[in-house]
């Protein structure tokens, strides 16, 4: 029955892929940061991609004609396509991107010193590569930082599953990313025992069940939405890249089967909240980027969770997954 279960696993995921970036960055003078980077590495970002996305170089997206093939807003507002039989009513889709911030506490970074931070394309996303790392140089010669005073130039780019150099400033050379996750790398045949696991969740974490913000998430809330993520990434980001055929596939994943079994799962918790609020010049608001985090443990989890805890890990979850937040990693199984 299990293998049966990830056979079909395999059909529904045919099409995933991903991959994930790691940067090293130097200091070119000294710099200042901010506790947590996860807001100043994607607002830079976003502005500078959008000035090299841009084909009609007015920056006003509203009034734009290019607006149905922009691939600027496709990755950063990740519209659903009108005909689309998922999240029609929706202002957007997960987007296809995650940028892992570095995660130390420190302020004050010196010259010559080397900062590292990984990004996450996922599915089609994942041919603009060149135009995230194009970006990012530029940022880091704009500047970083208060008062964008941190110069920074973009020493490294490695592939995190091969661990190939993919950039080296010294050649000055970008290469082509040739190995990627598929599904099969998050799936393990495994018999029917059951396995107790830990997360430790290290960026703020916003879930929401039943329209509430959750501060201490039960294994099947926890399951419903890392499901929920995978499966729309999936689909809007990997399979039926056309956006005039969104039909559903053939296959669906069978939301009732993991979420009926997972609310029996046990869990311990030791979390805490992180409060952290961002203005948005882009949206010109205020946005709430807090959420939990510490450690989960879920005991006797059923054998076909384990390909959705693993692929959880690499995605992330939650809400603002773009500043980086939502992010675990699995500390054991046994």
């Amino acid at each position: 029955m299990i293998n049966d279960n990830l056979s079909d696993i395999k059909k529904i995921f045919k099409d995933f892929k991903a991959a994930k970036f790691n940067f090293e960055i130097k200091a070119e003078n000294d710099a200042v940061l901010p506790d947590y980077k996860g807001s100043t590495f994607r607002g830079v970002f976003g502005h500078i991609f959008k000035d090299v996305m841009c084909v009609s170089h007015t920056g006003e997206c509203g009034e734009c004609s290019f607006d149905k093939v922009c691939m600027f807003k496709k990755i950063f507002d990740s519209p659903p396509p009108s005909n689309s039989t998922k999240l029609r009513n929706y202002s957007a889709v997960p987007h296809p991107y995650v940028i892992e911030p570095p995660l130390d506490q420190k302020n004050f970074y010196k010259k010559n010193e080397i900062i590292k931070f990984s990004l996450i394309l996922i599915g089609q996303a994942i041919s603009l590569f060149p135009y995230f790392a194009y970006s990012f140089g530029l940022a880091g010669k704009k500047g970083i930082g208060r008062q964008k005073k941190g110069k920074f130039i973009m020493t490294k780019i490695t592939n995190d599953k091969d661990e190939e150099l993919l950039y080296y400033y010294k050649n000055d050379e970008l290469k082509s990313i040739n190995n990627y996750y598929y599904i099969d790398d998050f799936i393990q045949e495994k018999n029917s025992e059951t396995f107790s696991v830990n997360l430790k969740f290290i960026t703020p974490t916003r879930i929401m069940f039943n329209e509430k913000l959750v501060s201490e998430p039960e294994f099947h809330i926890y399951i419903r939405n890392t499901l929920r993520r995978i499966s729309n990434l999936n689909f809007f980001h990997c399979i039926n890249l056309n956006d005039g055929d969104k039909s559903e596939p053939e296959l669906e994943l069978d939301f009732n089967y993991y979420i009926e079994k997972s609310v029996s799962v046990n869990s311990k918790k030791s979390l805490k909240w992180y409060s952290l609020d961002r203005y948005s010049n882009r949206q010109k608001t205020h946005m709430k980027l807090s959420g939990f985090i510490g450690d989960i443990s879920f005991e006797n989890v059923p054998p076909e969770y384990l390909w959705i805890i693993k692929l959880g890990e690499l995605v992330h979850i939650g809400k603002n997954t773009t500043f980086g937040h939502g992010k675990y990693s699995i500390t054991s199984i046994v």
